[in-house]
């Protein structure tokens, strides 16, 4: 997974490319700065373009449910979302369940 900074980059990208949302973290004490990430070809097999589009709408849902702190659709989407994309974006799932782990403890 190769890290773009800043919304413009990854449009320019994603003409061409999977690029995925991923968060907004804060650059200095007043800015803050869009992150994506690039999925290169070699990590989506032949096999996945048929579902490629699919796990694409799942990711930016469940962004959409972390937003909302909708973390039962979140543990969820992460359980199916893990090992997707080449797997190159399990780290980022791992980090956002332990965000919510820590927000939203199960029992």
């Amino acid at each position: 997974m190769e890290i773009i900074f800043g919304r413009e980059n990854a449009e320019v990208l994603r003409e061409k490319y999977t690029v995925l949302d991923l968060e907004t973290i804060q650059y200095g004490e007043d800015k803050d700065i869009e992150v994506f990430c690039l999925i290169s070809a070699e990590k989506i097999g032949l096999t996945d373009l048929s579902t490629l589009q699919h796990y694409i709408k799942l990711h930016n849902q469940f962004l959409e449910g972390y937003k909302n702190k909708n973390y039962d659709f979140c543990r969820q989407g992460i359980d199916v979302l893990r090992g997707q994309f080449g797997g190159e974006l399990d780290t980022f799932y791992d980090e956002i369940a332990r965000r919510i782990n820590e927000i939203d403890p199960q029992e």
